[in-house]
């Protein structure tokens, strides 16, 4: 962003303390008094509040504190003194605020005020005081555009990656626009006066400038030295290299071809080193022109430069001549060499022929060392064929061909490319058997066979003819084969079982305790050959595991199950809860299902007997609940009847056997608190097995009884039959209570709501009661009659004959 330029403070502000200090000067006649003749007038003193910070305004203030100083009335001698002090402290009064008390004007209530502002002239000044800076906007606004020029500063300014991107040119370009501009900042006035009035303080704008304009110079001149110093650190590497290869000594062909490889490179390179150099020469040559700063040591490789390059020349012809000396002496060696080289030539091909890699019946392993040995003697070969083929290059000599050889050298490496493969995948298998067992990864194994397998398909069509690839993808395909049962038998699931089963099959012993069983004791074993057999054991073993898994979910779940229990009559936790029962007899046939499709899966060899066994548990535990709550509903049943009630009284007999009930179902939950298990509880010994069934033959029998006097109470008052058995036992149950009655009246006689009894006259055995109204449904009569009648076991007559009466008597 390129930064703005201002005049501080701006014209509105001046404009702004030139009008109130118009006011100021034009307001002193208020304190001047108008002439009364000799009387004096009071003198008021008005504050005015001090204006918005502005320096200015603060110069402004002061000046008026002077002026009032000046104005207001004293004795000559004191006005005199206040003058001198005056003169003495203004020039302090300008800069600087020596009290903070706002300053105050003399006020005359009679003052000559207007008298002054009706003076056209004094109108006119301040007019043209209010006015004043707007002549001068122009000017101040020419001030600002003659700073335009250095926008440039900000505008090209340029990351060190974009300077390195430069050119000679443009670097030259911009270090000139830079010194231009800093010769023409110098040349700007320190001060500029404008309109004869303002002067205009530069000072602090050509500082930041100037330290602008450095800082561009610097980071330009930092980017071309370090181009340049890297253009010419390249050449120096090059020439040294050069350099090095030309000082080599010659001792063989090699040496020669060495040496006129780098002559060549030299005459190839003349035209781009002189372009390399000139730039770095003349980058150099700018910055030192521009004073710019640059190390000592990069200056003198500049100006060596040159003279490096030139001599590196003078070193190159003069090898030239040198080569032309030893001419015909590397000539006569060059013959012999080769002389010597076709009998080497004839006794390796003769060789390789009759006892090479490619003879019948090898192996493949003995055929890959013998690869090994032709093909190193083969490699020293092929390089002193290059060399003699470069030396008669180099003499002008025709090639000699080696037809032979060249064929070895494709068979060679047609053979490199099997037998490498090969080795690849024997190494590999190898290091295979020497992994511990239970750190085989089989995915791992798998990948680099696959990977195998793809460089074995990408081999030439030419050499899947031979012995070597047969036993390579015979090893291969063998390994695959083994890998999935490998991961069969990895898998967690299998157990000592079923390894003993595996031994029996494979008649083969694998010592699964030793601490050094590898893989290769597994792959010893013929696993192959047994491949069905073995793999129906793992799947046997992961089939284990899940019914094993399902198992041990069953048998955790009711480790742990409990009954619940819930009060009864204010006797204690004598009954099993409803709801959370139903729930788990809800439970325990879910289990069952499971236990039941385990049962019959076939691969349950190992858990039948502890399924059986748990499923007849768990089987023995349902029904015992099921039994557990009829017997419990009988129990409550009966519960109310026999206990604390009138029936148990025309029932002896039954209701001894229910006290004995009683006592045998305390014992039942007695037990089940101190064992709250469900499977424990219900099947952990046989008391509920053999107790449940006798208490519900016991409660069956006192139910029949209790149903036989019921008969027998509806025989004797047939109105009984149009009420349900709880509601008859309510009745009988209660029998000395008579109110017990009023809520079953509708229900066994027509036409009576209620009765009421006499409030005293009532005995628990013999009791006589009142008639005292008896109102009759649905025409809501009433009719009071008053005779006692005895409360006798033909009580229940009584209602029917006195209701036949009151009808006779009152109809």
């Amino acid at each position: 962003m390129i930064p703005n330029v201002s005049v501080t403070p701006t014209l509105d502000d001046i404009q702004e303390v030139l009008i109130l200090a118009g006011k100021h000067i034009s307001g002193l006649s208020k304190g001047v008094a108008l002439w009364t003749g000799g009387k004096t007038s009071r003198v008021s003193w008005k504050k005015i509040a001090r204006p918005p910070s502005n320096p200015l305004l603060d110069v402004v203030t002061k000046l008026d504190e002077q002026v009032q100083s000046v104005t207001t009335p004293a004795n000559p001698a004191q006005k005199s003194n206040k003058m001198l002090d005056a003169a003495k402290s203004r020039r302090k009064k300008h800069y600087r605020l020596e009290s903070e008390e706002k300053p105050q004007f003399p006020f005359q209530q009679k003052n000559f005020y207007n008298y002054v502002m009706e003076n056209k002239e004094i109108i006119k000044t301040l007019t043209l005081l209010s006015m004043c800076t707007a002549n001068v906007k122009t000017e101040v606004n020419t001030l600002v555009k003659r700073w335009r020029p250095y926008h440039y500063l900000w505008k090209c300014e340029k990351t060190l990656r974009q300077l390195l991107a430069w050119n000679l040119n443009d670097f030259e370009l911009s270090l000139k626009r830079h010194s231009e501009l800093e010769a023409k900042l110098e040349l700007e006035p320190d001060v500029l006066i404008i309109g004869n009035c303002l002067a205009v303080s530069t000072e602090k704008l050509k500082l930041g400038l100037t330290t602008e304009l450095k800082n561009g110079t610097h980071r330009i001149s930092q980017a071309m030295r370090k181009k340049y110093k890297r253009e010419m650190d390249y050449v120096y590497a090059i020439m040294n290299d050069l350099e090095r290869k030309l000082e080599r000594p010659i001792r063989d062909l090699d040496d020669v071809r060495t040496v006129m490889e780098t002559l060549k490179k030299i005459r190839e390179q003349e035209v781009d080193m002189e372009l390399r150099i000139d730039p770095v020469e003349e980058a150099f040559n700018v910055i030192t022109r521009y004073e710019l700063p640059v190390s000592k040591e990069d200056l003198e490789q500049v100006d060596n430069l040159r003279y490096t390059w030139q001599q590196l020349q003078a070193s190159a012809l003069a090898s030239h001549f040198s080569l032309l000396k030893m001419q015909p002496q590397l000539e006569d060696d060059l013959n012999s060499n080769l002389d010597r080289f076709r009998e080497d030539n004839s006794e390796y091909v003769h060789e390789y022929r009759h006892a090479g890699p490619m003879q019948p019946g090898l192996s493949p392993r003995e055929a890959s060392d013998r690869l090994i040995l032709f093909q190193n003697r083969f490699d020293g070969m092929w390089r002193k064929l290059q060399t003699y083929q470069n030396g008669e290059e180099l003499f002008g000599l025709p090639h000699t061909e080696y037809p032979e050889l060249a064929q070895i050298r494709k068979e060679l490496n047609l053979l490199q490319k099997l037998y490498k493969l090969y080795n690849d995948v024997i190494d590999r298998v190898s290091s295979y058997y020497d992994i511990p067992w239970g750190e085989v990864n089989i995915e791992e194994i798998n990948n680099e066979l696959m990977e195998f397998q793809n460089r074995c398909r990408k081999l030439p069509k030419g050499l899947k003819e031979w012995p070597a690839f047969f036993a390579l993808k015979k090893t291969i395909d063998d390994f695959n084969d083994m890998c999935p049962l490998l991961e069969l038998m990895a898998n967690k699931a299998m157990k000592p079982r079923h390894w003993q089963r595996i031994m029996e099959v494979t008649k083969y012993i694998f010592e699964l305790d030793n601490e050094d069983f590898c893989l290769k004791n597994i792959l010893e074993a013929p696993l192959l050959p047994n491949k069905e057999d073995i793999e129906d054991i793992c799947i046997s073993a992961m089939k284990e595991k899940d019914i094993e898994g399902k198992l041990r979910g069953v048998t955790n779940e009711w480790s742990v199950h409990e009954l619940t229990f819930q009060t009864f009559n204010n006797r204690g936790e004598l009954l099993l809860r409803g709801d959370t029962t139903a729930e788990t007899i809800g439970q325990l046939e879910d289990s069952l299902m499971i236990l039941g499709s385990l049962l019959s899966n076939r691969y349950n060899a190992p858990f039948r007997k502890q399924i059986q066994q748990w499923l007849y548990d768990l089987q023995s535990t349902n029904e015992i609940l099921e039994r557990w709550l009829l017997v419990q509903n009988m129990w409550v049943y009966l519960e109310a009847v026999f206990v604390g009630g009138d029936i148990a009284k025309q029932l002896p007999k039954e209701a001894k056997r229910f006290s004995k009930i009683d006592k045998s179902w305390q014992k039942i939950m007695q037990r089940a608190h101190e064992t709250p298990g469900v499977v424990s509880c219900c099947v952990g010994d046989d008391l509920l097995r053999q107790l449940l069934p006798h208490l519900q033959e016991q409660l069956e029998l006192c139910q029949k009884s209790l149903s036989g006097y019921l008969e027998r109470k509806r025989t004797m008052f047939p109105r009984f039959f149009f009420v349900s058995d709880p509601a008859l036992l309510e009745i009988l149950g209660q029998a000395s209570d008579s109110h017990t009655i009023q809520n079953h009246l509708l229900s066994i006689f027509d036409n009576i709501r209620y009765v009421k009894f006499h409030d005293i006259v009532l005995s628990l055995t013999r009791a006589t009661f009142l008639w005292s109204k008896l109102k009759l449904e649905p025409r809501g009569d009433k009719f009071d009659k008053q005779r006692a009648l005895r409360l006798t076991a033909g009580w229940r007559h009584v209602p029917g004959r006195r209701t036949l009466e009151i009808f006779r008597v009152e109809y």
